[in-house]
């Protein structure tokens, strides 16, 4: 194994060690009225370990977390080729999916940090070819029509030769909004296949 496939793992393995805590701590927050619990298509947590400045409260607002339909799968196909395209379907070299959301928040003096983790996975087409790409997965926070934040990650993922398939894990720890005086801010999640407004 090479160096850089240590440290991409290495990473991988903590991002998935962090997202762990947040799924597990949207799982045990049913008894503190958060919206809603950890499903697919509409997620939401509340939990974790605050750093030593930050006051928790768990009767605080907390955002909903929403999976936007239609941006929780992303496409790659040859150069030239387009989704729409006939017989695209067969040509397609990398599929990744989002299959879980999750978040976490932590006041801290007039702030709210929020904490958005993404799990999913990805799989070869039906070439079936080894190959890394990255993916393009905004996180993006706002209330009612204002933009609160919006940021644009490139996650890396590679298919090794001799597998199909692969899985990821992210976390964005960068979240942090003025505290909402009221329950309309929301924190959306999906692939952004561009083209792109804010970075």
């Amino acid at each position: 194994m090479t160096g850089k496939h240590r440290k991409n793992r290495g990473a991988a393995k903590a991002a998935a060690l962090v997202l762990a805590g947040l799924l597990a701590a949207c799982n045990s927050a049913g008894t503190n009225k958060v919206e809603n619990t950890l499903d697919v298509a509409n997620s939401g947590q509340s939990g974790g370990a605050p750093a030593i400045d930050e006051i928790q409260d768990p009767r605080a607002f907390c955002p909903q977390t929403v999976l936007r339909a239609g941006t929780e799968t992303y496409d790659i196909y040859p150069e030239g080729v387009k989704k729409g395209d006939e017989g695209a379907s067969s040509q397609l070299k990398f599929r990744a999916t989002i299959s879980e959301v999750a978040r976490e928040c932590n006041s801290a003096g007039t702030f709210l940090n929020i904490r958005v983790g993404v799990r999913g996975r990805f799989l070869s087409g039906p070439s079936g070819e080894p190959g890394s790409f990255t993916m393009p997965l905004r996180v993006a926070v706002t209330q009612g029509e204002n933009v609160l934040y919006s940021q644009l990650h490139q996650i890396p993922a590679e298919i090794l030769p001799g597998k199909l398939n692969g899985t990821f894990s992210f976390v964005d720890n960068n979240v942090s909004i003025p505290k909402p005086e009221s329950k309309n801010v929301v924190v959306y999640v999906g692939y952004d296949e561009g083209p792109y407004d804010t970075p």
